[in-house]
């Protein structure tokens, strides 16, 4: 096992040069099979697509020239969208939609493989191994519970994500420290390489931006650390490169300029009405307890496991004691990963003071574009054991434990939608053969309250294959959510005027159903309104499911209106 010592200078120290544990076969059958149990995990799910991932169709659904005024009032960039349109030419079915996310996180793998060989090869990074540090970061990003979660998910965090693992390559190229592995060619001012990698950083930070707004606080953090590197460095050639990087890093912004106007339109009135403010410790605990599945207690002892190798990265000096290697924990930070920590609590840092000011609200997939450099960190720090096989035994604990958050993450249904669905597709059959009309059919009405609840809501009855006309409470239609101005216009709602609209448009005969959650922000007392609304003129109401919050990220209860006698 290693020998850990706190220390800062102990009798028996030797300066040797350090050396670098061969890569133990075990090793390279422990990435290889959580490559191969992450990209089957990141194709399983069979649940039912919640709001945020019912949205995501429905919007990429419309004609490709209607997606930016879609998206313009449900605040995200076109980008995952426009893609998400192409593929679904080949299919809608849940499992196909969600397919895309899966091809795309799977992409990533070798880039993350690539990204922990980079890091290894540095200078100050001697005795982690290049291929070693590789197949380390390679496994943890394969089964990491949140990689597998968004790969698994029709949202755009997987493609995000494995942009910022080609980013990370790209600059790492510009601005590597000498003797890290960088070609001289390619340090050189002007050459091929150069120019080719620069294109490719200002088309991915162009891309980045049109897939999610944190992009911009993870560019500022980039941009910051690389301008430290070009004023402090004494090497000429990654001096230039760091100028370089910057260059086409502000060409993306600008490639980003004609979607800005929508961008700043989203910003006054969409926002996140949905949330409260996190402080910035919660925001960051939140998000670390997230990356290893977070949702389920047991794992959370993953991330205190991971956040301490990462801190044994930082703070752990390798030197050779008789002969013996062993990790000193110097109490000082080191320049192993400097750059990538000092990038993700930047990017942190920024976005929590940004929402601060804006009053919005933080969801740890945001974090999607820190959640690889947070896989660097601690493969490096698993890079810091010092024998082959306590690395390959460790690594296939932390693997194993991580696929049981990844198998929680794709396997719990995030909506009650599809016990709604299937309890008002039995209520109608069995009011149908009350009737003696057991072959018949008949279409229900269903009202949703709040509106949030309509996208899944739809989508599962149309699967379970109930005909329904659902309507959302305060307005619009079921397919989409309108944020513009969405807390005044929530406040302004009257449920009583809705319901009476609604039971008016109906046929007298129509089953009647509310699915309603009295939980959502801006709808306090709005969705208890509804269902008192619904009993009038002797009807009565029914629950038939019960909302389960505990189970379900999206619970929902079931109403259903029994006309009376």
């Amino acid at each position: 096992m290693t020998d850990v010592t706190h220390t800062s200078r102990s009798p028996g120290f030797e300066r040797r040069p350090v050396r670098t544990p061969g890569v133990d076969r075990a090793l390279v059958v422990v990435a290889v099979l959580a490559s191969v149990v992450g990209t089957l995990l990141r194709f399983w799910p069979r649940r039912s697509l919640w709001l945020d991932e019912a949205l995501s169709v429905n919007i990429a659904e419309l004609p490709l020239g209607d997606i930016p005024a879609a998206l313009k009032r449900d605040g995200h960039p076109p980008l995952y969208y426009v893609l998400l349109h192409l593929w679904s030419l080949g299919g809608s079915s849940d499992w196909w939609v969600r397919a895309l996310s899966g091809l795309v996180a799977t992409a990533g793998l070798p880039l993350a493989y690539l990204a922990g060989a980079r890091l290894g090869r540095r200078a100050t990074s001697t005795g982690l191994g290049s291929r070693r540090t590789g197949l380390l970061v390679l496994s943890l990003w394969a089964v990491l519970p949140f990689a597998v979660r968004y790969g698994a998910e029709a949202r755009m965090y997987a493609l995000v994500s494995t942009l910022v693992l080609v980013a990370y390559l790209l600059v790492d190229g510009l601005v590597a420290e000498p003797g890290s592995g960088r070609m001289h060619p390619l340090a050189a001012p002007g050459t091929t390489a150069r120019k080719l990698h620069a294109t490719g950083l200002a088309l991915v930070t162009a891309a980045l931006l049109y897939s999610h707004y944190w992009a911009l606080w993870l560019g500022a953090a980039t941009a910051l650390v690389v301008a430290v590197i070009g004023l402090q460095t004494l090497d000429g050639d990654r001096r230039s490169g760091a100028w370089t990087a910057l260059g086409a890093m502000a060409a993306g912004v600008v490639l980003f300029v004609p979607w800005m106007p929508t961008m700043l339109y989203q910003s006054s009135h969409t926002g996140t009405p949905w949330g409260e403010v996190f402080r910035p410790a919660t925001m960051l605990v939140v998000s670390v307890t997230d990356f290893v599945g977070g949702g389920f207690g047991e794992m959370q002892v993953m991330s205190y496991a991971l956040v301490f190798a990462i801190t044994v990265a930082v703070i752990g000096s390798i030197r050779d004691r008789s002969g013996k290697q062993v990790i000193e924990l110097t109490g000082r930070p080191g320049p192993r990963i400097a750059g990538e920590l000092s990038v993700f609590l930047l990017t942190m840092a920024v976005g929590w003071a940004t929402a601060m000011v804006a009053s919005a609200t933080y969801a740890s997939r945001y974090a999607a574009v820190v959640a690889p450099l947070f896989a660097l960190c601690a493969g490096a720090g698993l890079a810091m054991i010092r024998t082959r096989r306590a690395t390959w035994v460790l690594t296939a604990l932390v693997c194993t434990a991580l696929v049981v958050g990844s198998v929680a993450e794709v396997v719990t249904d995030r909506t009650q939608a599809r016990v709604v669905a299937d309890a008002l597709a039995t209520d109608l059959a069995e009011s149908a053969a009350a009737r003696g009309d057991a072959g018949g059919t008949t279409e229900a009405l269903v009202l949703t309250c709040p509106d949030q609840l309509a996208p899944a809501t739809e989508r599962a009855l149309d699967n379970a294959g109930v005909e329904a006309t659902v309507v959302p409470f305060p307005e619009g239609s079921p397919l989409f959510v309108d944020w513009v101005d969405y807390a005044e216009r929530n406040q302004a709602a009257d449920p009583v005027g809705f319901v009476a609209g609604a039971l008016a448009d109906s046929d007298g005969d129509t089953p009647v159903y509310a699915v309603v959650n009295t939980g959502y922000k801006t709808f306090e007392g709005k969705c208890d309104a509804l269902v008192s609304a619904l009993a009038t003129d002797g009807a009565g109401m029914e629950i038939l499911v019960e909302g389960d919050a505990d189970n379900f990220f999206e619970g929902m209860a079931l109403w259903a209106r029994r006309a009376g006698n």
